[in-house]
């Protein structure tokens, strides 16, 4: 195995070496995902409607600001060494029929436990269903309501280090706790609109729970106009409740501007513009020793961060981001048609007994966003980030054509390259003992979560 390359970082007057060099933006801890909010009563994902990013002397700015608390960067080798085996499957969930543990309405995310349990977090019908390693049906977890440990509008389901459930729930603005076998601990609730990491696994500590958050709205419409902020926080919400902490500032030039318009129940729209489709992401992901693995720029960089906001090291490949090109502007287009013609991403939250806008409103309004989009001239060069409970990073490279599944990289968090497949897309999550479960569907588009185990060497 090759020997990882140690380099020292630049001071906070060499801008153009520091490790986050090579561009930032706010991609948004969901998939292409800056959400359309529709003010109190609808969020609906709008994935990246565009505006232009800052000018480049704000991004240098914003890095050099950083330099300062950067640490070693261990380099990893630029050429791909394929990783050896393929995963083998194991049990697949979801039918078309059959009994109600069998079918899905709509899955939102998945997670294992230390004795390799599966839960899948059911969104359409508000509930978590968890299964054995054989994929045998346990038990539920949660239902559809408002009182204590029931759940609105279930976005992501998450299992902490000590076997803590966690379901975001975006019309409580937090999240629900449930010990294993289902019990309802409490509700750790977040500010109004912050963000909460729709369709990215959730970043889980063992004190509690790390994401990025977003300006709220509702300033902004006080104000009518269009706010900004340089720094987008990464917040630690504890299990145990009281006033998160801010953990870590990832360079931000997210803005966020409204429109008034109103449906036929007279609701408001908050709308958010960030940067241009194929702009970096803010990917987070938590190792198993605690540090938070952070990646926010156009270039193959990985921050290692600790609780305490301090850069230990970054993990870099040489791999330069490529331009974008009219098949990746098309396949967007085409994806993004599609979710709209199916009302995929429409998350809605009713408000004081009131109906928000309806589908038909929905839609249309999506469609006169989608005519404004506008497209970065360079692809981020990695799309999705993955710890494994031993302590190891899947990263996912955008592949030929941007918004499709990539090669993975698996490395260390010390920073040795292990190598790289392209025989699976990144998994929805991943077990201490290596099953991976896939969020897919079959050609009569009927959704399964299929479980696969992976090869001794990816574990």
């Amino acid at each position: 195995m090759p020997a990882p390359v140690v380099q020292t970082g630049g001071s906070a007057g060499e801008t153009s070496n520091h490790p986050d060099g090579g561009g930032i933006g706010m991609g948004g801890g969901a998939p292409d995902a800056p959400p359309l909010i529709t003010f109190q009563h609808t969020r609906t994902d709008m994935r990246h409607i565009g505006m232009r990013g800052a000018a480049p002397l704000l991004a240098i700015a914003l890095l050099a600001a950083n330099a300062g608390a950067q640490g070693r960067v261990v380099t990893l080798p630029r050429e791909d060494r394929p990783l050896a085996g393929a995963p083998a499957a194991v049990y697949t969930l979801g039918a078309a029929e059959g009994s109600e543990e069998q079918m899905f309405g709509a899955v939102a995310g998945v997670a294992f436990d230390a004795a390799e349990n599966l839960y899948v977090l059911d969104r359409q019908n508000a509930r978590v269903m968890v299964y054995g390693p054989n994929g045998r049906f346990l038990r539920q977890i949660g239902r559809r309501g408002q009182g204590p440990g029931e759940l609105l509008s279930a976005a992501q389901v998450g299992v902490a280090p000590d076997g803590t459930v966690v379901v975001a729930d975006v019309a409580r603005f937090g999240y629900a706790l449930f010990r294993p076998d289902g019990t309802f601990v409490r509700n750790v609730l977040t500010t109004p609109w912050m963000s909460m990491g729709f369709g990215a696994p959730l970043a889980l500590h063992r004190q509690g729970i790390v994401t990025p958050v977003r300006p709220a709205p509702a300033a902004t419409m006080a104000a009518g106009g269009a706010t900004a902020s340089d720094v987008t926080p990464l917040m630690l919400f504890g299990f145990a409740g009281g006033e998160p902490r801010r953990v870590f500032g990832i360079p931000s030039r997210e803005a966020a501007s409204t429109s008034r318009g109103s449906g036929s129940s007279g609701s408001r729209m908050a709308v958010f513009l960030s940067q241009p489709v194929f702009s970096p992401r803010n990917l987070v992901a938590v190792l198993s020793n605690g540090q938070m693995a952070v990646s926010f720029t156009t270039g193959y960089t990985i921050r290692l961060v600790g609780l305490d906001g301090q850069t230990t090291h970054y993990l870099q490949r040489p791999i330069r981001p490529r331009l974008t090109t009219a098949a990746d502007r098309e396949a967007w287009l085409t994806a993004e048609r599609a979710r709209i013609a199916s009302g995929a991403g429409v998350f809605s939250v009713s408000a004081a007994g009131r109906a928000g806008p309806t589908a038909d409103e929905i839609r249309r309004r999506r469609e006169e966003l989608l005519s404004s989009t506008r497209f970065a001239d360079t692809v981020m060069t990695l799309q999705g980030l993955l710890a494994t409970p031993t302590g190891r990073l899947w990263v996912e490279r955008t592949g030929p054509v941007a918004g499709e599944p990539g090669p993975l990289d698996l490395i260390t968090s010390d920073g040795q390259y292990l190598g790289t497949t392209t025989a699976m897309k990144l998994p929805a999550a991943i077990s201490r003992g290596g099953l991976a479960a896939f969020i897919e569907r079959d050609e009569d588009d009927v959704e399964h979560v299929v479980v696969r185990r992976l090869p001794a060497g990816w574990r």
